[in-house]
């Protein structure tokens, strides 16, 4: 009976010294490097290719692939239409990807990128429609998790469209359109 006792309160000790030894990391532990990241948001972009609109209101996703903690690249998809109260409502989608350069820290990581792709303006009278884009800037994020955290970014959009060939007012020369950005971002 003493026998039984004794196996039993061992049986119960044994696994709970087992688990004072491992060890967890501390609160203010630096976040483990993620190589891939995903991200959404609404955005604000100055609409200099639309005639009479001075913005346009839209969303944003994209991705990253991180080769190191300093260097990846990223693709970023844009949708942006004017609301307006007549039947057509100018829009802009813009898909550019290029490099991307971070600068870490624990919590907050600056990021600066150049982005090449192209932008379609559509219900707005330009030429053409279709166009090269190429944009440039950067932004923060700040980490609430090890897998989430805020971005924050702005970016100058730069586009070859003009907005009404019949007045020689308006430059077929390239438009800069300013972008503001702001979501989330998942990191795996």
């Amino acid at each position: 009976m003493k026998g039984k006792f004794l196996l039993s309160v061992l049986t119960l000790i044994f696994p709970a010294s087992l688990a004072a030894q491992v060890s967890t990391p501390p609160a203010d532990a630096p976040i483990p490097f993620q190589r891939y990241e995903v991200f959404a948001g609404a955005d604000y972009i100055s609409a200099n290719q639309v005639k009479n609109s001075s913005a346009l209101v839209g969303f944003n996703v994209g991705g990253d692939a991180k080769l190191n903690k300093w260097f990846g690249g990223e693709v970023d998809f844009g949708d942006f239409v004017y609301s307006s109260s007549s039947l057509v409502s100018p829009r802009t989608t813009t898909f550019m990807a290029g490099p991307q350069f971070f600068i870490p820290s624990d919590k907050i990581t600056g990021f600066i990128h150049v982005l090449f792709g192209g932008e379609h303006t559509s219900n707005a009278s330009i030429k053409p429609n279709i166009s090269f884009a190429y944009a440039f800037g950067g932004g923060v994020e700040y980490a609430l998790s090890n897998h989430l955290s805020v971005r924050v970014s702005g970016d100058a959009i730069l586009s070859a469209t003009t907005q009404d060939p019949n007045n020689l007012g308006f430059s077929p020369n390239t438009y800069s359109n300013g972008r503001a950005s702001g979501g989330l971002a998942y990191h795996f």
